[in-house]
């Protein structure tokens, strides 16, 4: 009897043990709860989108830098090997923002979004909210990065060629791109694939990010688009000649 008794302590005790090992992971999962993604299937698709496309843009670059290797390498005469010097050379000042460009892109104007007068709203309809939201250098700054990491191959923002070391801030109450102050309404226009950057421009939700300084993205397609070269003088702090043999 005694031998049973225990036996019925132990199973009572090992059955103990379990509900409370039960109620204190129940108890932590209270109190930590697991955080599940709240993105929805339209925001992943974007998100893929955008990585495939940077994906893309490496693998040109990639296969754009092994062409000019293979040539380097390939090169049977010092005439050869300086030609492919002077493309690349050319293509360089290009990037570099030294020449003009022309070529296929897109024009952005940033305009003032039309609000519908009072007296002329009819009793069905509300007045919008204005909100007190102006643009700034970091509007345009988000807008030309949307557009070099979608293939542009020049920008420029009211006629002012931007370049690697462009500062585009604000000063005071107005914007300056390096030393020189531009006005609205701002005209942004990019050579590139126009059909790859407007859907960049949508699919990074643009058009609902200038609405609330109540402005508006008006893009128009361009077969032809000339963008200038960039005037800013260039200083050069570390570059130095170097000197042949026998130059003192």
């Amino acid at each position: 009897m005694l031998q049973k008794s225990r036996k019925i302590t132990f199973i009572l005790a090992i059955i103990s043990a379990i509900i409370g090992v039960m109620l204190t992971v129940q108890l932590r999962s209270s109190l930590h709860p697991v955080h599940k993604e709240s993105r929805s299937i339209a925001e992943l698709r974007t998100t893929l989108q955008k990585e495939l496309e940077k994906h893309k843009n490496l693998l040109a670059d990639i296969s754009k830098y092994n062409q000019l290797y293979y040539q380097y390498e390939t090169s049977l005469s010092e005439d050869e090997s300086i030609s492919v010097m002077k493309e690349e050379l050319a293509r360089n000042r290009r990037m570099a923002g030294m020449v003009a460009m022309e070529g296929q892109g897109v024009v952005l104007e940033v305009v003032d979004a039309q609000i519908p007068d009072a007296h002329i709203l009819d009793e069905n309809m509300t007045a919008p909210v204005v909100s007190e939201y102006t643009i700034d250098d970091e509007d345009l700054r988000w807008l030309v990065n949307i557009l070099f990491a979608n293939g542009a191959q020049a920008v420029s923002i009211n006629g002012h060629r931007l370049i690697s070391t462009t500062a585009i801030r604000n000063v005071g109450e107005v914007i300056q791109i390096d030393t020189r102050t531009i006005q609205p309404p701002y005209e942004l226009k990019a050579l590139g694939d126009p059909e790859v950057l407007l859907s960049a421009l949508k699919l990074e939700g643009v058009e609902e990010n200038f609405q609330l300084a109540n402005k508006k993205v008006v893009a128009e397609k361009r077969d032809k688009l000339m963008i200038s070269a960039n005037n800013e003088p260039r200083t050069i702090q570390y570059m130095k000649p170097v000197k042949e043999k026998g130059d003192s």
